[in-house]
């Protein structure tokens, strides 16, 4: 059994060429179960989520989700906090968390769409 647990929201608008853009940045807990030799124990990652309108027809989604790099909720929950108050968009996630916990050996799942 998995669960998402949301942590905070960002609203960031962004000014190019006098033309204000906004997008929104969500930031998650996950936690699962893991198994290991029989084993169970929770572990818990990061997700964040990206929504943005690139025009008043489209709708791009885009996330990245981390697993099993956390021991504790206290900690995914500090990271995730770390992560909205610098504004981490999913693009970068995976750098910034490899640099967090000094390794980049983690599952890391990427999804990007564009709906019309």
């Amino acid at each position: 059994m998995s669960i998402k647990k949301l942590i905070r929201k960002v609203t960031v608008t962004v000014n190019e060429c006098e033309v204000a853009q906004s997008f929104t940045l969500e930031y998650f807990v996950l936690e699962r179960e893991t198994f290991v030799d029989g084993i169970g124990s929770n572990t818990y990652g990061i997700e964040v989520l990206k929504r943005s309108n690139p025009n008043s027809k489209t709708l791009k989604v885009e996330y990245r989700k981390i697993f099993d790099i956390f021991c504790t909720e206290a900690e995914a929950t500090e990271a995730a906090f770390v992560l909205a108050e610098n504004t981490v968009t999913p693009v970068s996630v995976c750098d910034i968390i490899e640099q967090f916990i000094g390794t980049d050996e983690f599952e890391c799942e990427e999804y990007e769409v564009a709906a019309i």
